[in-house]
């Protein structure tokens, strides 16, 4: 990370520190927990977009006396990352409103919004506004319109 230079915000630095100066990073389930917490933090208090590379700066930067054989560190840190990574990525991933069937307004959206593009190329509705209606009507009752107030 030659010349970059990374922010962490106060109150994420605190849970890091917590975390990076336990006795171990992640080989007991406490510094398991206080890595989550320290994920968890920078995922609710973060303004900015996190990437493993993020994190990485900062381990290479403290681990340095920590861990003075450079495979070691490095393997440690690479597994680190990655773990970070997942975590950030499986908090993106959110629940399917079409799978799910509990919120009318998520399917409706969520049906209206799916496209495919024909052999010409062009960009169709998967649904057609009957067939939406019907999968409404079907997993929302007959009488959905006036029950949740629509047209």
């Amino acid at each position: 990370m030659m010349g970059t230079k990374y922010r962490m915000p106060k109150l994420i630095e605190k849970y890091y520190l917590a975390w990076v100066n336990g006795p171990t990073l992640l080989e007991h389930p406490l510094d398991k927990n206080r890595f989550f917490r320290f994920v968890k933090a920078c995922i609710r208090y973060s303004r900015q977009a996190l990437h493993e590379g993020w994190l990485r700066y900062f381990l290479e930067r403290d681990l340095q006396r920590r861990y003075p054989n450079e495979k070691y560190r490095e393997q440690i840190i690479i597994e680190t990352v990655i773990l970070f990574q997942d975590i950030l990525d499986f908090n993106k991933v959110s629940f399917d409103p079409i799978l799910e069937m509990r919120n009318l307004y998520a399917v409706k959206t969520a049906l209206e919004c799916y496209y495919y593009t024909d052999k010409n190329g062009n960009k169709r509705p998967r649904h057609s506004r009957d067939e939406i209606e019907k999968i409404l009507r079907d997993n929302f009752g007959e009488d959905y319109r006036r029950k949740y107030g629509l047209p």
